[in-house]
Formats: C-alpha cells, structure tokens, sequence
C-alpha cells in the first residue's frame, strides 16, 4: 500500500510539473497556472496523512480554511492585511471564490513541507517551532510575489482597487501574505508540539517538485507574453512584457532557489538511514523523545 500511494504521489507531482510547463502554450487566464495549484491539494493531503496521520492533517486542513478564509473576507470588507481588493468571478464563500481555500491549503502544505526539508538539512533531527513556521510563511510569500502582478494585473482574478508599485500590486498584499500564511503555520506547529507526534514515512520529493514546477511556470509565462501594455484599476499603465519578465526573474532567484535546497534535502532525507521512517524523532541528550515539526 505505502508503493502505491508513493506512486500516485509521484504522478500527481509529475503532472504539475508537466502542465507548469505547457498550460501557458495552449490557454490563457487563471486556467495557465490554477490546475497546478489544484495539484497541489492532493499531493498535500497524500503527504499529509502518510506523515502525521488523518487528524493532523484534518486538523491542518481546518485551521488553514478558516484563518486564510477570514483574513480574505477582511480584508475585502477592510483593507485589512492585505489591501483593498475584490474577486472578479466564480462561486464564492461570502466574497472568496471556493478554490481559493484548497489552494491555501494544497501550497500551504506543500510550503511546511518545504520548510521543515530546509531546515534540518535532510538529517532527522527536531524542527524549530518557531523556524518552520516563519521559513514556511516566506515560501508561500516568495510564491505570490512572483505571480500576484500575473493574476491581478493581467488576468483581474482579483483587481487592487487603488493599485500598487509592483506591477498594481501594493506592497502590504506581501506583509499581509506572511502574516496569515505565518499564523496558520504556527498553530500547526505547536498542536505538533503539544501532540508529540512521531513523523511516519512519505514522499518528501514532491513538495518541493511542485514548489519548483511553479517556478517553471513563469519562465513559460514570459515566453508566451505579448508586448502589449495592461491597465490596472487605478488606471496606471503598466508593459505586459516587462511585467512577465519581473515574474520570472523572482521565480528564478527566490521560488527555484528553495525549491532546489528542498529538492536536495529530500534526498538527503531518503538515503540518510535506510530502512527507517523519514523524519523519525531523535533522541534528546537526556533520552527524552522531542517531535519533529517540519
């Protein structure tokens, strides 16, 4: 049973790189990367469970819905953390489109993963309750530099209602981003905590081959970019070209980067002992257990 959930994790990884890299050729819009993340959720929830079991990743799932899903709402009806914004289109859960909450959790999970694969190195040793969930909010915040301008901007997913400097986004969005993606993570990583868990094996390779895959993807969104000019709703002009070139360039220097320390983590992770359990806990100096958190 482990081979084969191991395998559907690895298709389903596989995928997400394959349509990062060819979705952007042959369609347009929200539907050139949203699949990708959609991928995410499975891939996450297949990991989750293997890892932690079902009620910590149900746990995981629940709090990661009804935090981001309140900020969001806040903010809409506020400004408050991110800015003042609205949703253009689809089903919505009061004033948030429906696939927004599995994709908080689908890259949320995906970015734990990552982070915790950062920070130990790929050696089985305890995670930092503190130091996961902060690198972990800088991942999901990397991500959305590199693709809130595309979404926003471009293809009015969501529009700014007064704009911003990069690329009519405002810079708070970011602050914002960290801040929740930051608070869900921590109340994850002192349930964790509190439970003591003891990590059971996984894939760990397929985080960060998602993390990377959208990366990839906004190297094809430049290729496949127009020189044309797009407006934002404050009414600032802003090259289409130059603004797809920005993107990719954060994906090259930020996304990539930690998807390939993750991606080496994760093998280390894998031949570091054989034949027992990745991210099994450690022992303490004085023989007690401590959890892993990543």
């Amino acid at each position: 049973m482990r081979s084969l959930w191991s395998a559907i994790t690895w298709v389903l990884a596989g995928l997400a790189a394959v349509l990062a890299l060819v979705l952007p050729f042959v369609t347009t819009g929200r539907a050139a990367i949203l699949p990708v993340l959609l991928l995410a959720a499975p891939v996450a929830l297949i990991d989750g469970v293997r890892r932690y079991g079902w009620v910590a990743m149900l746990f995981f799932l629940v709090e990661t819905l009804v935090i981001s899903n309140f900020f969001e709402n806040l903010s809409v009806q506020t400004g408050f953390p991110f800015g003042h914004y609205h949703y253009t289109a689809g089903p919505q859960l009061v004033h948030v489109p429906v696939y927004i909450g599995p994709v908080y959790v689908g890259l949320g999970y995906l970015c734990w993963r990552l982070a915790g694969l950062i920070l130990t190195g790929g050696r089985r040793r305890t995670g930092d309750v503190v130091a996961v969930p902060a690198l972990a909010a800088v991942l999901m915040t990397a991500f959305d530099l590199g693709s809130d301008s595309t979404a926003s901007t471009v293809n009015h997913v969501w529009e700014w209602e007064n704009g911003g400097g990069v690329f009519g986004v405002p810079f708070t969005n970011y602050l914002g981003w960290w801040f929740v993606t930051w608070l869900f993570f921590q109340v994850f990583a002192i349930y964790q905590v509190r439970r003591r868990p003891k990590p059971r094996a996984a894939t760990p390779a397929a985080a960060p081959i998602v993390y990377l895959a959208l990366a990839l993807n906004a190297v094809a969104l430049f290729l496949v970019a127009d020189g044309g000019a797009v407006t934002d709703p404050s009414g600032v002009v802003w090259s289409n070209r130059a603004l797809a070139e920005t993107m990719m360039v954060i994906n090259l220097f930020a996304v990539l980067p930690f998807g390939l320390l993750g991606l080496r983590a994760a093998v280390a992770e894998r031949t570091a002992r054989p034949g027992r359990d990745d991210g099994a806990t450690v022992r303490a100096p004085a023989g007690a257990e401590r959890p892993v958190t990543g």
